[in-house]
């Protein structure tokens, strides 16, 4: 509480997200943003982060070389998360192979402005970053603001 007897903003705001269950679904949101800036773009092409429950962050890399390189380089980009996330929120990352929807498949994804359903890929994707958020309601909207940002639709 402040002197004037309110609670500051940003305060009840977290509290809020809390209560609803929404607080990791934000904080994910809010990780797959600022990625590109906290490790650069030439590294969030070869990474994309994933599901993070209970502080710790999934990131998916492209091949062993980098996924090594990241590893090395961990407590640099925790430092950076908690720098632009304002929080630690991230505790700790783990680093796993893999692939995700590149570049190109959002632009094929989004095709033509036809209207094309995402990817299967994209899906599993949406449905693993979401997975935490057990309210239905608040779980469409994160993935209607998700879909927008990663697809730019």
């Amino acid at each position: 509480m402040s002197h004037s007897g309110f609670t500051p903003l940003q305060k009840a705001l977290e509290v809020t997200l809390h209560q609803l269950g929404l607080d990791v679904g934000m904080a994910t949101v809010l990780v797959h943003r600022v990625w590109p800036h906290v490790v650069g773009e030439e590294v969030a092409r070869r990474s994309q982060p994933g599901l993070l429950k209970n502080g710790r962050l999934q990131v998916t890399v492209a091949d062993a070389v980098w996924l090594q390189q990241l590893t090395m380089l961990k407590p640099a980009i925790l430092k950076s998360l908690e720098s632009h996330l304002g929080s630690r929120a991230v505790r700790d990352i783990f680093f796993v192979l893999g692939t995700w929807p590149t570049a190109t498949a959002r632009v094929e994804a989004t095709s033509g402005g036809q209207g094309d359903p995402p990817s299967p890929e994209f899906e599993e994707r949406l449905t693993q970053v979401l997975q935490p958020v057990q309210d239905s309601e608040c779980r469409e909207v994160l993935a209607r603001i998700l879909r927008k940002a990663w697809l730019g639709s």
